[in-house]
């Protein structure tokens, strides 16, 4: 395992990002290993690779299925990490059952994170 805090791992996988810069081709989409932690989201070349390419905190982010992303037969596989005044994130999933489990994760964590109120098993009183 590449990833030193594999403790706090909530998904992990291969993903294709669509890369920030088009080509001449248009956009481009690059198969990427992509790991959700509780606080940030990395992606790296490959699983084995040591260093992620990019990685941001997840926290703001909030994550939708985008079918709009791509024409092919693939369009339903697609997802979107958008936050005001930062730059979206957009993936495609290797199966459309497949996308929508990344985004249940990133929305189930998001929310976890927003509550601030810490849920604790209380001793019901009578």
């Amino acid at each position: 395992r590449p990833f030193q805090d594999s403790g706090n791992i909530l998904k992990q996988g291969y993903l294709e990002k669509r890369s920030r810069e088009p080509s001449f081709f248009g956009s481009e989409w690059h198969r990427r290993w992509c790991v959700l932690t509780q606080r940030n989201f990395f992606y790296y070349a490959s699983e084995k690779s040591k260093q992620p390419k990019g990685s941001f905190p997840i926290e703001r982010y909030r994550a939708r299925l985008e079918p709009r992303l791509r024409k092919d037969s693939r369009k339903k596989c697609c997802f979107q990490l958008l936050c005001p005044g930062k730059r979206s994130y957009e993936f495609t999933a290797p199966s459309a059952a497949e996308a929508e489990d990344w985004v249940e994760q990133i929305q189930f964590l998001l929310k976890d994170l927003s509550s601030l109120t810490i849920p604790c098993e209380e001793e019901e009183e009578e």
